[in-house]
């Protein structure tokens, strides 16, 4: 009789285990940050390209019109001034970037658009006991003319993959786009100054002018300072403390545009509020969520990184088209 023979069987001891836990652990925590790089890399990439097509968008609308796209059109929610400050009577509340929808194949929802009235209500009233556009009319109702019911519409060209904050204004009176109607936000929009005085860039000096403002008519002739010195559009972040980001078609309570003068990606605080990267301190300034500054297309359609370090005075001189002044980006 053959004697039985038993094979044993070894399993992990509980201090392997944790061993090849930790191991794990260790390698995971290596390789994280290297995989995030590696995707922040292609978002900031993909948020480049963004601006290069509107760059381009901006071109071929100039091409097609003999000027560049204002802004803005028709604000009825800014300060009114006197002359000559009061423009045009009346109220569109449009943003300026759905004049470039052709022209980054978004047609079928340009088409879709009654541009011949207002994109959002009239908004006066909602804070600082001012009074709104008080010689302004709205131009139609923007719940019946089916504008409002589109403003929620998503556009992948106006949205950064780095920014996940929330991307739709809610359907407030102030910032709503009518009615129960949200407006979906945008990262990009034009440089301006942020001012609730209506028709502002009609009466500002031209030696403070940016390319664009509410009735804006930029021609390439205007920009003497040179269209690849002048900064046209750039990014800011769907996480404002103080207002709200804008819609990419229209323009409620304090949507203005981005501002250079309050510098990149000054984020809030104060002594009981934490800082939270990504939440903009205010309206109408530039920032986004890519570290170190953010992304900007020039007049000439290039496209440049510019870290948040960048001086003031350098950030005014790339934003005023006709100072005269030079400046050099890091």
């Amino acid at each position: 009789m053959r004697p039985v023979h038993y094979r044993h069987r070894y399993g992990f001891t509980l201090i392997e285990l944790l061993v090849v836990i930790a191991i794990i652990a260790i390698l995971i925590g290596l390789l994280l940050p290297a995989v995030q790089k590696v995707r922040e890399a292609a978002n900031r990439s993909s948020c480049m390209n963004n601006l290069k097509q509107l760059g381009l968008a901006l071109h071929n609308y100039e091409s097609a019109n003999g000027r560049f796209p204002y802004a803005g059109r028709g604000y009825g929610w800014c300060v009114d001034g006197a002359a000559p400050y009061n423009g045009d009577t009346e109220v569109y509340n449009e943003n300026g970037l759905v004049r470039l929808l052709p022209y980054i194949e978004q047609e079928n929802l340009f088409n879709s658009l009654n541009i011949n009235q207002a994109m959002s209500p009239q908004k006066t009233g909602y804070c600082c006991s001012y009074v709104g556009n008080t010689t302004g009319t709205l131009l139609g109702d923007p719940t019946t003319n089916g504008n409002a019911a589109r403003m929620n519409q998503a556009i992948k060209t106006l949205s950064c993959p780095s920014d996940s904050g929330d991307p739709l204004n809610g359907a407030s009176a102030a910032y709503g786009a009518g009615g129960s109607f949200a407006g979906r936000k945008t990262n990009y929009d034009f440089i301006t100054r942020a001012t609730l005085t209506c028709n502002h860039w009609r009466g500002v000096a031209s030696n403070t002018r940016p390319m664009f403002g509410e009735n804006s008519n930029t021609t390439m002739a205007s920009v003497t300072d040179g269209l690849s010195n002048t900064v046209a559009m750039g990014e800011t972040t769907y996480n404002v403390y103080n207002g709200r980001t804008a819609s990419w078609g229209y323009r409620g309570w304090v949507m203005t545009g981005i501002d250079l003068n309050a510098g990149i990606n000054v984020w809030y605080y104060n002594a009981t509020i934490p800082v939270i990267r990504g939440r903009l301190g205010s309206w109408g300034r530039a920032g986004s969520l890519h570290t170190g500054g953010a992304n900007f297309v020039f007049g000439d359609g290039s496209v440049r990184f510019v870290r948040e370090s960048t001086p003031t005075a350098t950030l005014l001189n790339m934003m005023y088209m006709a100072d005269g002044n030079t400046y050099t980006l890091d």
